[in-house]
């Protein structure tokens, strides 16, 4: 088959995968069948979308939280995914309930927080997952259409076109007429229920007795729906059909029921608005438009409104107002009666909305809207939210990662330096910590903003602290992280946003002659960008004990991060570390000190014989980490953090080398100290080796292609190892 004709019938399989175009008698058999479905409120629509793709737990700050999946852009093969934030996604969910339970007039959810904060980015990925969600079964949304056949059809009049002494056409409904036998079609841009052109009364009859037969019983019918009526030009043509006809259901024939799919780029139930000054709805007459005169006479004599604009395109769905305070007042004060009553007075008409209303608007436009005397107006009528940047540099780091093939970037990235660009981003946005526990602000403000990164993304306090002192403090993580000191300034709320961060990148991929992403590039950028104080707000902060607000220390920390990380895979290249046999040495301990804490006797490998644990050898090992509390409560606190592992990740098996991480780096760390000649020896060979100039014996040779081989297996290129290997050596093993 061509591709061609592989494109068309793909197209034709598209075409034939669900009912489009419905009558009006079908369309109430599918409300009667699955009512709660059927007859969502947009509010109840955003929420049943994002529970169809479901959530999961993850780890931020010490804590489980929720994590809704629809953020994850599983639609789009996790394209363009909205990473961290859940914080927000889990306010924005609540805000959704709180509204649906408490039975609430339409309110405005509004994110604030800095530039570049990803608020932009959580509305899109919502929006597109409505778009996808539209698409399926269990997102199905119908609006309807009125149609007017040609007066020809089957020789007869019909509805207000028929001719003198003829009988309209009463056996069928219209709705599935050829395009050939129809005279006039008038959509209906607002997108009504259909089932509200059955009169209120009989609607809340009918829909509750569906309601108690069905599935969900218990499913509460949105207000509006049971008491709510047709936007004005849909009630203007029901009741002038209903004049000149037998009764409602001769008025049905003219409905065709319509299922549409919601879309952003058509602006079809998902409008952005962006800052102007301007009422977002309009009105324009339509029966003095020649391109409608086929309507029915009767119906040009009726002054029928066509309604236009970002919340009638809205309507049935979701909008965002992007930064709505960067517009004057004026421009948006019509929101506060619609917020409240969810209506919009446009003169000549009244609509009614059926929306979800959202919202962005950035830090400091807020703090100004707040000093207005229209701000108390608002505030009743809107939910604010913080957003601010990450303080996780690994999903920074996974932001870059995702912004780099979003930028179609080719060149490879040399290993580790997104995460040391990430750290680097973090500490910018840290301030020095402040609590009001006086034993722990001792400790707590001793850390550096280094540290303060590391305890917030790893939950680990420095080698110096007990395991004790170190669960507590992770305990209180939550509660430390985005500490205020103002209005705007804030953990999360200044420093390097996410853009600069990818500019930064670019940068440094495009002012050197390298063909990779070069570390050392990145650094020279950071050091450049540390110049240009003029521009960037968070580097004329004051510095500050520790590093914070220091922005040369700050960059100190991050290359001495992205030196530890590359010292890792040098050590791992040349072998010179058996990582397996660390691991098994601390395995065996946590076997032996699990035994004791339980008063077990231990079964002896070699002999197969039980015995006591040894406690020389559990001191012998304890003595080797440095650990100087009381022998006895640090073996306890081993147990506690593995039950801690178990409870915050009940699915995955106990991964040793993750818990007691920092242990194994101090026992790397001394075997690393006793053998860094053999290490240098190896690594100047290796630069040897990889230039033209290639001498060394044959046994040689076959060790360092080996050693080579183990670094391109890490993602490093031959460039790549050429320029790590010489810094590292000059750096730090030059003698």
């Amino acid at each position: 088959m061509t591709s061609h004709s592989s494109f068309l019938l793909s197209e034709k399989l598209k075409a034939t995968k669900v009912t489009k175009v419905l009558t009006f008698d079908d369309y109430l058999e599918r409300v009667r069948l699955n009512p709660r479905r059927m007859l969502r409120d947009s509010l109840t629509y955003v929420r049943d979308c994002i529970d169809y793709f479901g959530s999961y737990k993850v780890m931020r700050h010490g804590v489980q939280v929720r994590r809704f999946a629809l953020f994850d852009a599983p639609f789009d093969q996790g394209r363009d995914r909205l990473v961290g934030q859940e914080g927000a996604q889990n306010d924005f969910y609540g805000w959704l309930e709180s509204q649906l339970s408490m039975g609430r007039s339409p309110r405005l959810f509004l994110l604030h927080g800095p530039n570049g904060s990803a608020k932009s980015t959580f509305f899109r990925t919502l929006m597109r997952g409505l778009e996808a969600y539209s698409d399926l079964e269990e997102g199905a949304r119908y609006r309807f259409n009125w149609i007017f056949p040609s007066g020809t059809y089957e020789n007869k009049g019909i509805g207000f076109g028929a001719k003198s002494g003829e009988k309209p056409v009463t056996s069928e409904s219209y709705a599935l007429l050829d395009s050939h036998h129809i005279d006039a079609l008038l959509p209906d841009e607002f997108r009504d229920l259909p089932i509200l052109l059955i009169p209120a009364d009989i609607r809340r009859e009918i829909i509750s007795q569906w309601v108690s037969e069905s599935d969900d019983p218990d499913f509460t019918i949105p207000h509006w729906i049971e008491c709510g009526n047709l936007h004005p030009r849909n009630r203007q043509i029901c009741d002038a059909l209903l004049l000149s006809s037998p009764g409602l259901m001769d008025v049905y024939r003219y409905i065709q029921v319509e299922r549409y799919s919601l879309s952003r780029r058509y602006r079809r139930g998902l409008v952005t608005v962006e800052p102007k000054m301007a009422a977002d709805a309009t009105i324009r007459q339509i029966t003095a438009d020649k391109s409608l005169s086929s309507l029915p006479p009767s119906l040009q004599n009726l002054e029928l409104y066509r309604y236009g604009g970002d919340l009638v395109d809205a309507n049935a769905g979701l909008i965002e107002f992007a930064d709505l305070f960067k517009k004057p007042v004026e421009g948006f004060k019509y929101l506060i009666n619609t917020l409240e009553e969810g209506y919009l007075n446009l003169d000549a008409v009244i609509l009614q909305f059926n929306l979800c209303f959202t919202g962005s608007v950035n830090d400091r436009h807020l703090m100004a809207f707040t000093e207005t005397s229209e701000f108390a107006s608002f505030e009743g009528r809107t939910e604010f939210v913080s957003m601010p940047y990450l303080l996780s540099f690994e999903l920074e780091q996974e932001i870059q990662r995702q912004a780099l093939e979003n930028e179609h970037f080719i060149k490879k990235i040399s290993p580790h330096i997104l995460e040391a660009v990430g750290l680097w981003a973090v500490m910018t946005r840290l301030v020095k910590p402040v609590v009001d526990d006086t034993e722990i602000m001792d400790i707590i403000s001793e850390l550096n903003v280094y540290e303060k990164a590391i305890l917030y993304d790893r939950g680990l306090l420095p080698r110096k602290y007990p395991t004790k002192i170190e669960q507590r403090i992770r305990s209180i993580l939550p509660d430390l992280a985005f500490q205020r000191l103002s209005a705007v300034v804030y953990e999360g709320g200044i420093g390097a946003s996410p853009r600069l961060v990818r500019s930064l990148l670019l940068r440094a991929a495009t002012r050197y002659d390298t063909p990779w992403l070069s570390a050392v590039n990145v650094f020279k950028e950071m050091e450049r960008l540390g110049k240009d104080k003029s521009t960037h707000e968070f580097l004329n902060y004051p510095a500050q004990e520790g590093g914070y607000h220091d922005y040369k220390a700050i960059v100190a920390f991050a290359l001495s991060h992205w030196e530890s990380q590359v010292a890792r895979d040098l050590w791992a290249a040349a072998e010179l570390v058996d990582v397996g046999a660390t691991n098994e040495r601390l395995e065996r301990y946590i076997t032996t000190i699990i035994h004791y804490i339980k008063g077990e006797k231990i079964k002896d490998e070699m002999t197969g014989a039980y015995m006591d644990p040894s406690e020389s050898a559990m001191k012998s090992f304890e003595n080797e980490l440095g650990i100087t509390e009381d022998p006895y409560e640090y073996r306890s606190s081993c147990i506690s953090r593995i039950g801690a592992y178990k409870i915050d990740f009940p699915e995955e098996n106990v991964q040793l080398p993750v818990i007691f991480s920092r242990e194994l780096e101090t026992l790397t760390e001394k075997m690393l100290s006793e053998r860094s000649h053999q290490l240098k020896n190896i690594l100047e060979g290796l630069l040897v080796y990889l230039s033209t100039e290639r001498e060394s014996s044959e046994e040689v040779s076959g060790q360092l292609e080996a050693v080579r081989k183990r670094l391109l297996n890490m993602g490093y290129t031959d460039e790549m190892i050429v320029e790590t290997v010489d810094y590292y050596v000059r750096k730090n093993l030059a003698e």
